[in-house]
C-alpha cells in the first residue's frame, strides 16, 4: 500500500514523463517542418498545463479547484504581476555591468543588426538607417515590458500552471531548496529535446547548452517560487516574470561582437548570465531575510 510520499512521487513522475514525452513529439513535428515557430512555441508551452490536466484525470483528482488558485487575481496580485518583470530588468542591468566590464556587451552591435535589416527593406541612407535603428533599439527595451505582461505572459502561463502550479503543489507549495532544485532541474531538462533536435538557444553547443540552460532555469525558479509564494499560489506573477525573460533577455545574446559559438557559452545564456542571476537571487534572498519584502 502506498503512503502519502509514494503517491506524490508517483504523481510527480507521471507528470514529468507526460510533459517530456509531449514536448519531444512537438519538437519532432517541428524538426520535420510540421509546426512553424510561433505555433510550436505556444503548443510546447501549453503542453505543460495540458499534462497537468491529464495527470489529474489519471489520478482522479479535482483539477478545477487548484486551477482557480493558480489563476486567482486581485488588486494586490495585479501590483505583483506588473512589478515582477522588473526583476528581469534588474538582472539585465547586472548582466550589462558585468559583461561591459569584460568587453562582452556592445549595444552598438545590436543597433547595427537592426540598421542592416532596415536598409534591406528601405531606400534610406546608412546614416538614416542607423538613426532609426538606434531609436528602435531603445524602444524595444521599453516595449519588451508590454510584451512581458501581455502576449508573452499568455504563452508563459501554459508552463507556469504546470511547473509553478501543479508540480509546486506536489512538492508541498513551499519555496524550499528542494522545490527550487526539483522544479528548476525538471524545467531546464524539459527544454533538452528542443535544444538537441532544433538547436533551441544553442545552435553550436547543444550538449553544453542543455547543462547551462538547466542551471539558468534553476536560478529563474528561485525568483518565480518566491513570487508564487507571495501571490498565495497564483502563478500569474511568475508568468509575467517568465514573459519578461522571453521578451528582453535575448538582448544579452545579440548585443555583442562575440562569435555566436563562443557567445552561447559566455553571454546571457552562458556563464555571465549565470553570474548575473546568482547575484540577483542572493540579493533577493537577503531582502527577504531582513524583511524588506
Amino acid at each position: 500500500m502506498f503512503n502519502l510520499n509514494d503517491v506524490l512521487v508517483k504523481k510527480a513522475t507521471t507528470f514529468i514523463l507526460i510533459t517530456y514525452s509531449s514536448a519531444l513529439l512537438i519538437d519532432i513535428a517541428a524538426l520535420y517542418g510540421l509546426l512553424p515557430l510561433i505555433p510550436w512555441g505556444f503548443l510546447r508551452m501549453w503542453s505543460v498545463a495540458i499534462s497537468s490536466v491529464v495527470c489529474s484525470v489519471l489520478f482522479r483528482e479535482d483539477f478545477f479547484s487548484p486551477l482557480k488558485k493558480y489563476l486567482k487575481f486581485s488588486v494586490k496580485l495585479l501590483k505583483l504581476y506588473l512589478l515582477s518583470p522588473f526583476i528581469v530588468y534588474v538582472a539585465l542591468g547586472v548582466y550589462i555591468i558585468i559583461a561591459f566590464s569584460l568587453g562582452l556587451f556592445d549595444f552598438s552591435a545590436y543597433i547595427e543588426l537592426i540598421a542592416i535589416e532596415i536598409a534591406k527593406t528601405s531606400n534610406m541612407t546608412k546614416e538614416q538607417a542607423v538613426h532609426l535603428a538606434t531609436t528602435s533599439a531603445y524602444a524595444q527595451i521599453a516595449s519588451a515590458y508590454v510584451a512581458a505582461i501581455t502576449v508573452n505572459a499568455i504563452f508563459a502561463l501554459g508552463e507556469e500552471v504546470g511547473w509553478r502550479g501543479y508540480l509546486y503543489d506536489l512538492l508541498g507549495s513551499k519555496s524550499s531548496t528542494k522545490a527550487v532544485l526539483t522544479i528548476g532541474t525538471v524545467w531546464g531538462l524539459w527544454h533538452a529535446s528542443a535544444t538537441f533536435l532544433l538547436g533551441y538557444n544553442y545552435q553550436f553547443n547543444r550538449s553544453t547548452g542543455i547543462a547551462l540552460f538547466t542551471l539558468i532555469t534553476l536560478l529563474f525558479t528561485y525568483c518565480q517560487l518566491i513570487l508564487t509564494s507571495r501571490a498565495g499560489g497564483s502563478v500569474l506573477p511568475a508568468s509575467s516574470f517568465h514573459g519578461a525573460v522571453n521578451s528582453i533577455w535575448d538582448l544579452t545574446v545579440v548585443a555583442t561582437r562575440l562569435s555566436k559559438e563562443l557567445g552561447e557559452v559566455v553571454l546571457g545564456l552562458g556563464l555571465t548570465g549565470v553570474i548575473a542571476w546568482i547575484i540577483v537571487d542572493i540579493s533577493l534572498y537577503i531582502i527577504i531575510k531582513i524583511r524588506l519584502w
